[in-house]
């Protein structure tokens, strides 16, 4: 009985920001015993790049999805079979990919916290994926029956799980709104955030400092 043959290189697909699926095919031959499982190596091509161990325990499947990728990074793989005896060599590098990058996700939970006059105190949570890079603003939508604009939120705002944002002497008097939230990274305008329910402001406007 001996370890397996080294298998074909992997292919790689359905490759997103932070991750990806191998897929492998038996070596041609197993040793003598039957393949048990296959490990994964992953490296970052470049001249003192190292491999490093995707899966500690074999994979029994002929395919294997990774995540805890880097966005916008170059990646190449290999695989091993292994039997009762051990591991083999393992397979030649697979083609490289680069991981991606996207426009985030879209905000959640945007909701009317409260309307003095004129202005309207806007609360909402940042999305579960800035898309693999970091959200540089955020654009609030506001709607009316006829028409909509865009309100960007200051940068400080970027970096806040939740975000408080007073859109301040803005709108118009005894006036029926919704709103919508999007965040922005350097690839684009993310989708935006369901819409808030109609609210309607009236005469007055609102002497609170800050946002």
């Amino acid at each position: 009985m001996y370890c397996p043959a080294a298998p074909e290189p992997p292919v790689v697909s359905e490759i997103d920001v932070t991750s990806c699926t191998v897929t492998y095919q038996p070596p041609g031959y197993d040793g003598g015993a039957p393949v048990t499982g296959y490990i994964l190596e992953r490296r970052t091509p470049g001249p003192d790049s190292e491999w490093i161990t995707v899966n500690d325990t074999p994979s029994t499947d002929l395919q294997y999805s990774t995540d805890n990728l880097t966005p916008a990074t170059e990646y190449e793989f290999r695989v091993a079979a292994v039997n009762r005896k051990g591991l083999s060599d393992f397979s030649p590098m697979s083609q490289k990919i680069i991981t991606e990058l996207k426009v985030p996700e879209k905000p959640g939970l945007l909701e009317v916290m409260d309307v003095t006059g004129t202005s309207v105190r806007l609360q909402w949570t940042a999305p579960q994926s800035d898309g693999g890079t970091d959200i540089t603003a955020y654009v609030v939508m506001v709607w009316t029956s006829e028409e909509w604009k865009d309100v960007t939120v200051p940068p400080d705002a970027n970096t806040k799980s939740v975000i408080n944002y007073t859109i301040r002497n803005q709108l118009q008097a005894d006036t029926e709104y919704r709103f919508t939230v999007a965040a922005i990274n350097k690839v684009g305008r993310g989708l935006p955030s369901d819409k808030t329910e109609l609210m309607t402001t009236y005469a007055g406007t609102s002497g609170v400092a800050g946002a």
